[in-house]
C-alpha cells in the first residue's frame, strides 16, 4: 500500500479481485454486479462502492489488461481520499492506469481539497477546487493539464469557472499532498474576462500541514526589519523520513535572515521530531548607531515525540533572543527603558549605549516521559517531569511582569522543576535513583507554596538474592509556612523586596519563609536477614543520618510598624519577626551508627554503636539583642555543641500474647554517650570534656478486644469494643567533669513521658472512635517542665452519609529563663472544634488560640500577647455542584508597658458555588475587612481597610463530536480516520481541563489575560470586581470611591465569534502615611490603566463583518515616569468585510515608540481569500518612520497585523 491518496491503480485492483482481497468492503449489495473473469471485467448498473484503507472509490466499469498490465475505468467514477490537510475528492472520467500503481491518467476532472485545519479557515470557505480536462498521475504527484483553480464555493452549484467570482487558469497545476500546490503559465479571470495583460508563469503555495514557509515571494514594512521580503522551498514529501523547508529573508533595515527553517523527522517506531528556526540573522545591516537592530535575534524550536509499546516521551527546547520572545519585549520595556529605570538599585540588566539588551538569549525546557519495559531484560523504567530555564533571573523579568497584571481573585506559580527517576527490577535485584529540583520563581504566591528552593537526589539497591539493601536520600532547600489570618494585611505583607534586576514583585504572599536552610541526608545499609543458629537470625547494617535547620528571621512589616517604629519603642527585638517563637534558630546534627539485630521469633536484641555530632543555637529566653538589623548578633542566642561516641542495647517482643487480655507489644533500650567536645558560651569556644549520659528509654502498646459479639449467631445487632494502649518513657542520667555542667550539657536532652489511647466503639453500622495522647516534657538538666501536649479527637461514624467529629489540642511551653528563675509558661497553643456531615451537608467550625507571656526577662518590658482565631463554614455538595460559605476572624491583642500596642482584628468573608457540569457557572463573592490599632505609633489606623471582590464566570464546555475530531485531528497531526478513541477522548479532557494543561507550558505570547482564551470554550464569560477601601480616607472625605486605594475591573466575553476582553487599574494612596498631623496627609491617585480587546465575527460566515482591536492606556499620575513620560496609549484596530469567498479589510494601528520617544501609525487597505484567513494577499498603506516622515507601502502576502493586546 505505498500509495494512500492517489495510487488509483490500487483501487482498480481491488475492485476487479473484490471476491478475493482482504481489503474489499462493498458498500451497496442489493445493486446488481456483474463480473466477466474471462475479459477480467466488472460491470454495475448503480456503481460499486469500494473501500481500501482511507481511500474510497465508486465505479460501474473496471477492466484489467493483465498482459499490458493497465487497468481502465471507461466512464465516470468518484474518487474520496483523507489527506493530512482534509479531505479529498474527485470525479474523473475514463481513467486508465498501470497495474503497478507508479502511474495513471484520466480525462476532464473536478475535485476539491479541505485544506481549513491547515490555514484556520472556516466553512464554507475551508476547500480549494480545481479540475482539468486531463489528470496524469506520477510517483505520487497528480499534474492537471488545461487546468483551473479557485477558492470560490460558488463552483459547487454549477462546476463552470467561468460562473464563479475568479479562477486562475493554467496550463499546468502540480499538486503534491501534504507539500505543495503549483501553477504554471497562469492567468486570473474574473468570470470570463482574463483581467491581467500577461500569464504568470510559475506561482506556488504551502499545503503542509504546520508548517509556514512561504513558497512565493512576499513582502512588507516592519519597525524592526524595514522593508522586507521572503520567499522558501520545501523539500520531502508526504512519505518522507526527513522533509523540511527555508526561506530566507532580507530586511532593508536589519539584513540577511533565515526568515523560517523546518527540519522534519519521522524514526518510525521510536518517534517524530521537528527543528524550527525563525527569523535568524545571519548577517547585520544596520550600522553601529542603530543599537537595537544589531542586537542577536533567532527563535529556535525543537521537539521530539513519542508514544508507543513502551510509553510516552515528550522532549520540547526553545532558544531565543530576547527581541523573539513577545512577553520579555514588553517587560524590557516597561522595566529597563529610561534613565529612571537603568539607574534603580539592583538594576543589573545589560546596556549598550543606554539601550537595554535585547540580544541576550533564553532557553526553555520542557520534558514528560514515563517508560516502561527498557532494556535488555525489559526491567527498567524511566520517568521524568521538567520545566527549567536557561537564565532564572532574565526569566524573573517575564514572571515580574505577569504578576503585576494579575487579577486580584486568581493565583498563579511559576515553578521551575525537574523530577527524574530510573528504576531496574527484576527476580533478583532492584536498583533505582532519582533527582528532583524546584526553584519558585514567585514564593508564597498560593497556599501550596510550602518550599521556594529544593533539590533533592537519592538511590536505593535492594540484593533480594543476599538480602543486601543500601538507599541514600539527599534533601537541600528551605521550608515555608502558611500566613495567618491576623498576620496577612494587603497593605502590610505585600512582598517589598526586589526581586531581580531591583525589580519589585507586587503581590501578597499566602506563605513565608519559615527555614532558609532545611537539609538532611539519610543512608542506610543493611545485611540480612541471616540465619545463625536454629530459630535464630540475625541482621547488621550501618546508618548515617544527618539534618541542618536554620531559621529565617526576617521582620514582621506590620509588628516592626507597631512596635518600633512609633513614638515608644519595644526593646524586645526578637518579637518583631514572623518566626518569634521559636527558640532554635540552628541545629546541625549528624549520627553514624552500626548495629545487629539478633532475632528468635517475635523477639529482637540490638547491639549497636557510633557518634554523634550536634551543634545547636538557642535563644530561649532572648528577647533583646545589640542591633535590631542583626538578629545573629552573638548575643542573640547561646551554643551548644554535644558531640560523643555513643553505645546502646535494645530488647523488643513484636508480639506477646496475653490471652484474652489482648496483646503486647514491648521494647526497652538504654544508651550510653561519651561527651568529648561541649562548648563554653562565656569564653565563646569549643572546649574538650570527658563526661558521659545515659538514656532509658522503655514503652509498650497493648491492644485488647474488650467485647464482641460478632461470634454470636444470634445476636440482634453487632456490638464490639476495642482499645489501644500506647506508653513511652524517656529519662537520662548524666555524670558530669569539671569543665561542664549539667545544665548546659543536658540542656537539649528531654525527659518524657507520653501516653496514647484509642478506644473504637461498634454498635451496628455506627462507628465510635476517641482518641487521646498526652505528652509530658521535663529537662534532663534539672526535672523542670519544658512542654506538655494534649490531643483528643472524637469521631462518631453514623453511616455512610453521617458523622460527627470533635478535636481539641493544647501545646504548652515552660521555660525557666527569667530573672526569678522559676518554672513559667511563656507560650500556650491552644485549638478545638467541630464537624458535622449530614448528608451533602458538611459543617465545620475550628478555633485557635496562641497565649504568649514575656515575663522578668533581661533588658526587656513584660508583655502579654493573646492571639485567637475562629472559622466557621459549610459546603453543600450535590452532584457536579458546590457550594461553599466560609467566614474567618484572625484577632491579636498585645499589651506592654499598660498600653495596647497592638489590637488586630480581621475578618474574612467568602462565599463561592459553582454550578458544574457542561455548562458551567461560577460565582465568588468575598469581603476582607483589616482593621489595626496601637497605642505606640496612631499611624497604624491609616493602613486599615477592606477589599469587596466579586467574580462571575461562565463555561460552555460542550463539544460535539464532530468538533473533538477536529480539535484531536490538529493536535495530534492525524487525518481524522487515523484517530483512536482514546485520542479523541483525551482531547475532550484537555478541552475540559484548559487551564491545568496549560499550567505546564511557559506562556510566552502576548495576551490580554491568562486565564482567557477565546475559542476554548464554545460560550465563555468572566467578570470580576475588586476594591480596596483605604478606612481614613473614607473617614475624612465620606466618599467611597474617592477613597478606594485600589480599583479593578475585568470582564472577558465570547460567544458565537465574538471575543472581548476589558481591564481597569486605578491606585491611589498616602504619600505620608507616618506625618504626625492627619490634616497634612495626602492622598493621590499614583496610576491609572485600561487595557481593552475586541475579536468579533458578525454574520453568517462569507458574508459578515470582521473586527480586531485593541486600546490601551496607562497614566502615572503621580507625575512623568521612568521612560520620560507620564502617560503611555496604544491603539489598533482591523476592520473587514467578508465577500463570499474574499475579504477587504482596513487596519491602523499607533503605538508609542520607546526608540523615537514619539508615537508612531501604520495604515493599510489589505485583500485576502478567505480560505487563508491568516496571510493576505496584498496591502496597500502608509507607515510614519523614527523621522516622523510619512511612506508609503505595500504589501504582498504580508501586511498589518492586529495581535491581541499588548502590556
Amino acid at each position: 500500500m505505498k500509495s494512500k491518496i492517489y495510487l488509483i491503480l490500487a483501487l482498480m485492483v481491488v475492485a476487479i479481485t473484490s471476491l478475493k482481497a482482504q481489503t474489499e468492503k462493498i458498500d451497496d449489495l442489493q445493486n446488481e454486479v456483474e463480473i466477466d473473469l474471462n475479459s477480467d471485467t466488472m460491470t454495475s448498473t448503480d456503481g460499486v462502492n469500494v473501500r481500501y484503507g482511507s481511500l474510497k472509490l465508486k465505479a460501474f466499469e473496471v477492466k484489467v489488461d493483465r498482459e499490458k498490465n493497465r487497468a481502465y475505468i471507461p466512464g465516470e467514477f468518484y474518487l474520496e481520499a483523507d489527506e493530512p490537510t482534509g479531505k479529498l475528492r474527485m470525479d474523473s472520467l475514463n481513467g486508465e492506469f498501470d497495474t503497478e500503481g507508479k502511474t495513471g491518467s484520466f480525462g476532464k476532472s473536478f475535485g476539491y481539497l479541505e485544506v481549513g485545519q491547515v490555514t484556520g479557515a472556516e466553512k464554507p470557505n475551508d476547500r480549494i477546487y480545481f479540475g482539468g480536462n486531463k489528470t496524469e498521475y506520477l510517483n505520487g504527484k497528480t499534474y492537471l493539464r488545461d487546468a483551473w483553480f479557485t477558492t470560490d464555493p460558488k463552483i459547487l452549484e454549477n462546476r463552470n469557472p467561468e460562473e464563479v467570482g475568479y479562477h486562475l487558469q493554467s496550463d499546468t497545476i502540480v499538486i503534491e499532498p501534504d507539500k505543495q500546490v503549483t501553477f504554471r503559465n497562469t492567468n486570473l479571470f474574473i468570470g470570463d474576462t482574463d483581467v491581467i495583460p500577461f500569464s504568470l508563469p510559475w506561482y506556488r503555495f504551502n499545503i503542509r500541514q504546520g508548517s509556514e514557509v512561504p513558497l512565493f515571494p512576499s513582502w512588507g514594512n516592519d519597525d524592526d526589519y524595514g522593508w522586507f521580503i521572503t520567499s522558501g522551498v520545501l523539500w520531502g514529501d508526504k512519505d518522507s523520513k526527513f522533509k523540511g523547508g527555508i526561506a530566507p529573508k532580507f530586511g532593508d533595515r536589519i539584513g540577511l535572515l533565515i526568515g523560517r527553517m523546518e527540519n522534519w523527522y519521522d524514526f518510525g517506531t521510536y518517534g517524530k521530531g521537528q527543528l524550527n528556526i525563525n527569523d535568524w540573522l545571519i548577517d547585520k545591516k544596520a550600522d553601529g548607531n542603530d543599537v537595537e537592530r544589531n542586537f542577536n535575534r533567532w527563535d529556535f524550536n525543537y521537539n521530539h515525540n513519542y508514544s508507543g509499546e513502551y510509553g510516552f516521551f515528550n522532549l520540547n527546547y526553545k532558544n531565543a533572543t530576547y527581541n523573539m520572545i513577545p512577553t520579555l519585549d514588553d517587560a524590557i520595556d516597561k522595566y529597563f527603558y529610561g534613565p529612571g529605570n537603568q539607574g534603580r538599585p539592583g538594576n543589573t540588566w545589560k546596556y549598550v549605549d543606554g539601550i537595554p539588551d535585547r540580544g541576550g538569549s533564553l532557553g526553555f525546557y520542557t520534558l514528560n516521559t514515563e517508560l516502561t519495559n527498557l532494556g535488555e531484560d525489559k526491567d527498567i523504567s524511566i520517568k521524568a517531569d521538567v520545566n527549567l530555564v536557561s537564565d532564572k533571573k532574565v526569566y524573573g523579568v517575564i514572571v515580574a511582569d505577569q504578576l503585576d497584571d494579575m487579577d486580584y481573585g486568581s493565583s498563579a506559580d511559576y515553578d521551575l522543576t525537574s523530577d527524574v527517576s530510573i528504576k531496574k527490577e527484576n527476580d533478583r535485584y532492584s536498583v533505582g535513583a532519582y533527582y528532583n529540583y524546584l526553584y519558585d520563581m514567585d514564593p508564597g504566591s498560593t497556599k501550596q507554596d510550602l518550599q521556594s528552593r529544593a533539590e533533592n537526589f537519592g538511590f536505593n539497591f535492594n540484593d533480594k538474592v543476599n538480602k543486601i539493601n543500601i538507599s541514600y536520600d539527599d534533601k537541600t532547600g528551605n521550608k515555608f509556612r502558611e500566613l495567618n489570618s491576623w498576620e496577612r494585611d494587603p497593605n502590610f505583607s505585600k512582598l517589598d523586596n526586589q526581586g531581580f534586576y531591583g525589580i519589585k514583585f507586587d503581590y501578597t504572599p499566602w506563605t513565608v519563609e519559615q527555614y532558609s536552610i532545611y537539609d538532611s541526608k539519610d543512608l542506610k545499609t543493611s545485611l540480612g536477614e541471616y540465619h545463625l543458629y536454629k530459630d535464630v537470625f540475625y541482621k547488621v547494617g550501618y546508618d548515617y543520618t544527618e539534618f541542618e535547620h536554620k531559621l529565617n528571621l526576617q521582620n514582621d512589616p506590620f509588628r516592626k510598624t507597631a512596635l518600633f517604629d512609633g513614638t515608644t519603642k519595644t526593646n524586645n527585638y526578637r518579637d518583631l519577626q514572623y518566626n518569634r517563637y521559636e527558640n532554635i534558630i540552628y541545629n546541625k546534627t549528624s549520627e553514624n551508627r552500626a548495629y545487629v539485630d539478633f532475632m528468635y521469633d517475635s523477639l529482637k536484641l540490638t547491639i549497636a554503636g557510633g557518634n554523634t555530632k550536634e551543634e545547636i543555637w538557642d535563644r530561649e529566653g532572648i528577647y533583646h539583642y545589640g542591633d535590631i538589623n542583626n538578629p545573629w548578633d552573638r548575643s542573640a542566642y547561646r551554643i551548644y555543641v554535644n558531640n560523643s561516641n555513643f553505645y546502646e542495647v535494645g530488647l523488643s517482643d513484636e508480639k506477646l500474647s496475653l490471652s484474652r487480655l489482648g496483646n503486647l507489644e514491648v521494647y526497652g533500650n538504654v544508651r550510653f554517650d561519651q561527651y568529648d567536645k561541649g562548648y563554653d558560651n562565656l569564653a565563646d569556644k569549643e572546649i574538650s570534656t570527658d563526661d558521659s549520659s545515659t538514656r532509658y528509654r522503655a514503652g509498650f502498646t497493648h491492644n485488647v478486644t474488650i467485647f464482641d459479639n460478632s461470634e454470636n449467631k444470634e445476636r440482634k445487632t453487632d456490638l464490639s469494643l476495642l482499645n489501644r494502649l500506647t506508653y513511652m518513657f524517656q529519662e537520662y542520667s548524666y555524670n558530669s567533669d569539671s569543665k561542664i555542667t549539667k545544665d548546659v550539657r543536658m540542656a537539649q536532652k528531654d525527659n518524657i513521658q507520653q501516653v496514647t489511647d484509642t478506644v473504637t466503639f461498634d454498635l451496628g453500622n455506627t462507628e465510635t472512635v476517641y482518641k487521646v495522647d498526652y505528652k509530658e516534657i521535663k529537662r534532663a538538666s534539672n526535672d523542670n517542665k519544658k512542654g506538655e501536649i494534649l490531643n483528643q479527637n472524637l469521631d462518631f461514624l453514623i453511616d455512610d452519609k453521617n458523622s460527627f467529629g470533635l478535636e481539641y489540642g493544647s501545646d504548652k511551653r515552660f521555660t525557666d529563663y527569667n530573672k526569678k528563675d522559676e518554672n513559667h509558661n511563656d507560650l500556650t497553643f491552644e485549638n478545638y472544634g467541630a464537624n458535622y456531615r449530614y448528608a451533602n451537608n458538611y459543617f465545620y467550625y475550628k478555633n485557635r488560640r496562641i497565649d504568649s507571656s514575656i515575663w522578668e526577662i533581661e533588658n526587656v518590658n513584660n508583655a502579654e500577647e493573646k492571639i485567637r482565631e475562629d472559622v466557621y463554614g459549610y459546603t453543600y455538595d450535590f452532584g457536579k455542584n458546590k457550594l461553599n460559605l466560609e467566614y474567618i476572624q484572625g484577632k491579636d491583642e498585645r499589651d506592654e508597658l499598660g498600653a495596647k500596642v497592638i489590637n488586630t482584628k480581621n475578618k474574612t468573608y467568602s462565599v463561592s458555588y459553582l454550578v458544574g457540569g457542561d455548562v458551567e457557572h461560577l460565582y465568588r463573592a468575598s469581603y476582607e475587612d483589616y482593621k489595626n490599632a496601637g497605642e505606640w505609633n496612631p499611624t497604624l489606623s491609616r493602613y486599615n481597610s477592606d477589599i469587596v471582590y466579586l467574580a462571575y464566570t461562565y463555561k460552555d464546555k460542550r463539544f460535539t463530536d464532530a468538533e473533538l475530531v477536529s480539535y484531536a485531528s490538529s493536535e495530534y497531526n492525524k487525518t481524522p480516520d487515523q484517530l483512536s478513541q482514546v485520542e479523541i477522548d483525551r482531547i475532550r479532557q484537555v478541552l475540559e481541563d484548559r487551564e491545568n494543561s496549560r499550567a505546564r507550558t511557559f506562556n510566552l505570547n502576548r495576551i490580554i489575560d491568562d486565564r482567557t482564551y477565546f475559542g476554548d470554550y464554545k460560550r465563555g464569560f468572566h467578570a470580576s470586581l475588586m476594591m480596596q477601601r483605604n478606612d481614613k480616607r473614607y473617614e475624612m472625605t465620606g466618599d467611597y470611591l474617592k477613597s478606594l486605594e485600589e480599583l479593578e475591573g475585568r470582564l472577558f466575553y465570547s460567544y458565537n465569534r465574538i471575543g472581548l476582553g476589558y481591564i481597569y487599574n486605578q491606585k491611589s494612596n498616602y504619600t505620608n502615611y507616618g506625618v504626625s498631623d492627619e490634616k497634612k496627609l495626602d492622598w493621590r491617585d499614583s496610576e491609572r490603566e485600561h487595557e481593552f480587546s475586541l475579536n468579533a465575527k458578525v454574520g453568517k460566515p462569507s458574508e459578515g463583518w470582521r473586527t480586531k482591536a485593541y486600546v490601551k492606556f496607562y497614566d502615572q499620575l503621580g507625575g512623568q515616569g521612568d521612560n520620560g513620560r507620564s502617560t503611555f496609549d496604544g491603539f489598533g484596530v482591523e476592520i473587514g468585510k467578508e465577500f463570499g469567498y474574499y475579504e477587504w479589510a482596513v487596519a491602523y494601528e499607533r503605538d508609542y515608540s520607546y526608540r523615537t520617544k514619539d508615537y508612531e501609525w501604520s495604515m493599510a487597505i489589505q485583500f485576502k481569500l478567505l480560505t487563508f484567513p491568516t496571510s493576505n494577499i496584498f496591502g496597500l498603506g502608509a507607515t510614519t518612520d523614527q523621522n516622523k516622515k510619512t511612506t508609503p507601502d505595500t504589501y504582498l502576502f504580508n501586511g498589518i497585523k492586529i495581535d491581541d493586546l499588548e502590556d
